[in-house]
């Protein structure tokens, strides 16, 4: 296409038309569910309706608005306040200051809003929607990852995470303070969706041992059995969980797994692993080399230095752990991958192991090896996308302990919206649209067009259903 035949295709596409699109057809029930959310003010001194506050606050997210208070400058404009009205049929004067925001949200139960987005991932799945990102035709991966949040030099709340810092000059002892969270995401081709959050944090500030990213998994996986309790799923997740507690709750479950493994963690098995592979006991998968754009090799490009080369190894039920009457150990399978390609003239060669419930044999190696290589996908699309390119989610959107979760969980439905509207439409993939173009179209519709788009009847259906 011409420069000009995309500028003339970029100046025909509604973006807030794309995102009514993407909410009607993937979000049915958004504000319907929104309108059910307990209200726990005192009812005649209510201006705004919960719903009209988490609508608004998904619209900033969506627009990628990095603070409460530039929320409020860009949304003081008259033709947001119109469009606003349009959309949710009210008459709102003024549009919902930050600290009325952040009032509500401070009173808002976080187990409902939970609900809210499981129920948005149920009904994805029952429909039928991501069914071609199935794994071999049945299962889903769902990749499990903390992360940091917030961080502070005095104590936050009587729920904070406590890390001690010793100066080796001075022997001084100071603290840091910090805020957690573990995330279970949908892994459905290029998007990853949260379907499950669960903050890692200590019951009390007094507490002897604190909180950890396996307990909120152990804590997660039973709300995630109870809500998804025939869904076939694939664990993924780095090394952390390569560990005979994660193992058990997969097998109790009747889960697969997919776990990065590093010797470290289950020291007698690394050194099985080694030794077997010292010995060449390990079975190998022919040998796949690739050209630098991934693709197969062909004959006459075999002596290029761009060519990436690819190996597998494998070995089917390794025995871990020394049995005893109480504990009969455990067995794993265990897949090696390598990846050697040119770097400035230099060999490169990255390795990787996982050990899986699922048993390796040449034909299913590579696809296995896949799968596993796409934990990445929590940290690049997931989190990585969340903190540095659209949603701030470590900027501090209110002190509250409550508040600051329901931020997060409004943060995940706009990502999830953001994410649809970016992969799901060829349109403006052919248009050429970043994540940077969309954000900026996205914010001069909405402070310019009144009425944006064609479709807002679809936010009065959607509304009163």
């Amino acid at each position: 296409m011409t420069r000009k035949e995309i500028r003339e295709l970029r100046e025909s596409i509604s973006i807030t038309g794309k995102i009514v699109s993407v909410i009607k057809k993937y979000f049915p029930k958004l504000l319907k569910s929104f309108k059910t959310v307990e209200d726990k003010r005192n009812k005649s001194y209510i201006k705004y309706s919960v719903e009209v506050i988490l609508f608004v606050q998904i619209l900033g997210h969506i627009a990628a608005i990095e603070s409460m208070n530039q929320m409020g400058k860009i949304f003081n404009r008259s033709k947001i306040l119109e469009n606003v009205n349009e959309i949710l049929k009210t008459e709102l004067k003024e549009m919902p200051h930050y600290d009325t925001v952040n009032d509500v949200l401070k009173k808002i139960s976080f187990e409902e809003m939970r609900e809210i987005l499981k129920e948005i991932i149920y009904e994805m799945i029952r429909k039928k929607m991501f069914d071609k990102f199935r794994i071999r035709g049945k299962f889903f991966q769902i990749i499990f990852d903390g992360s940091g949040l917030f961080k502070f030099k005095e104590r936050h709340c009587k729920h904070c995470l406590k890390k001690e810092y010793k100066n080796k000059e001075t022997g001084e002892i100071t603290y840091r303070y910090y805020h957690h969270v573990l995330e279970a995401k949908l892994c459905v081709g290029d998007m990853v969706f949260s379907i499950d959050t669960e903050f890692i944090e200590n019951e009390d500030e007094n507490v002897k041992k604190q909180d950890c990213e396996i307990n909120a998994f152990k804590r997660m996986e039973k709300r995630l059995k109870k809500y998804f309790p025939r869904l076939p799923i694939i664990v993924s997740g780095d090394a952390l969980y390569s560990c005979k507690p994660i193992i058990d709750i997969c097998k109790a479950n009747k889960w697969e797994y997919i776990l990065r493994f590093k010797t470290g963690t289950i020291p007698t098995l690394g050194q099985e692993i080694d030794k077997m592979e010292h010995n060449n006991l390990l079975e190998t998968s022919k040998k796949v080399i690739l050209n630098s754009n991934g693709k197969p090799i062909k004959k006459a490009e075999d002596n290029t230095n761009k060519k990436i080369e690819r190996t597998y190894k494998f070995t089917n039920e390794i025995h871990v752990g020394e049995a005893t009457k109480s504990n009969k150990g455990y067995e794993v399978n265990v897949l090696k991958f390598y990846e050697s390609k040119i770097v400035k003239g230099k060999e490169r060669t990255t390795e990787f192991t996982w050990i899986t419930s699922i048993k390796i044999n040449e034909k299913n190696a590579e696809e296995v090896a896949h799968v596993g290589r796409k934990r990445w996908k929590i940290e690049n699309e997931g989190f990585k996308d969340q903190k540095c390119n659209t949603f701030h989610i470590e900027h501090l959107y209110s002190k509250n302990p409550n508040a600051m979760k329901i931020h997060y969980l409004l943060i995940q439905i706009a990502h999830m919206i953001r994410q649809l509207l970016m992969y799901g439409s060829a349109i403006l993939r052919e248009a050429g649209f970043t994540r940077g173009d969309i954000t900026d179209w996205i914010r001069e519709e909405w402070v310019t067009i009144v009425h944006a788009c064609n479709d807002i009847e679809i936010w009065r259906k959607l509304r009163v259903a």
